[in-house]
């Protein structure tokens, strides 16, 4: 059987069962057809082989939902309860809310929609990005445009500088007018069209690695 792959050694789990507070827990082994989880203490929630129990893992892009059953308990060091793979679950993306802070430079021109998708512009004006997540940006752009108006983006990660960068079409989604350094200038809300998964993986992947890196500075 495949593990999923949100199934990880030390990823915590909640765990629950009808009529039951729910436990969170982690993760403590993977095997071929079963994960092992840290049993709760105590009485908290008592489990026997067939019992059937919701599970939730969260990860940096998504939720995961699923129903486990118990196979069986070890009283070990530290005790664990041993769950079959799911046979399904359900997935609920969450990472496309996640953003952070950061000024990157990047290259862009309007996209006609007679051209999309096929047919991307040069890139040849300058902006600025203020935040970013998997979903989206806040830009810095020095020519107006318009609500509705699609954006092509060519835009290097941090770490990134020598991989291709990310091409990506933007939807204009809002728009206001900001004098900065005594320049008038537009702040502009951006969406992401047909962005790839892929894409969207180093997006996210870079967003947290920010955020990680804000909150050491702040500890």
């Amino acid at each position: 059987m495949t593990v999923p792959r949100f199934i990880r050694i030390n990823t915590p789990i909640t765990i629950s069962v009808p009529g039951k507070k729910a436990i969170r827990t982690l993760i403590q082994e993977t095997g071929e057809d079963s994960f092992a989880i840290l049993a709760p203490a105590g009485e908290e929630l008592l489990l026997g082989r067939g019992d059937l129990v919701k599970a939730t893992c969260s990860r940096e892009d998504a939720r995961y939902e699923f129903t486990a059953r118990v196979i069986r308990y070890e009283p070990a060091i530290p005790p664990l309860y041993y769950l079959a793979y799911p046979d399904d679950y359900r997935r609920i993306q969450v990472r496309s809310h996640v953003r952070t802070r950061a000024a990157l430079e990047f290259r862009y021109a309007p996209w006609p929609a007679a051209d999309w998708p096929l047919r991307p512009p040069r890139p040849h004006k300058r902006g600025l990005t203020i935040d970013i997540s998997g979903g989206g940006a806040q830009l810095v752009l020095r020519e107006e445009v318009k609500v509705g108006d699609l954006l092509y983006l060519e835009l290097y990660l941090p770490g990134r500088r020598h991989h291709q960068p990310l091409r990506l079409a933007a939807r204009v989604k809002r728009v206001a007018t900001r004098e900065i350094d005594g320049h008038q200038r537009y702040e502009v809300g951006v969406a992401f069209e047909g962005i790839s998964e892929r894409q969207e993986d180093q997006i996210v992947a870079f967003v947290f690695q920010r955020l990680l890196e804000e909150r050491r500075q702040r500890s």
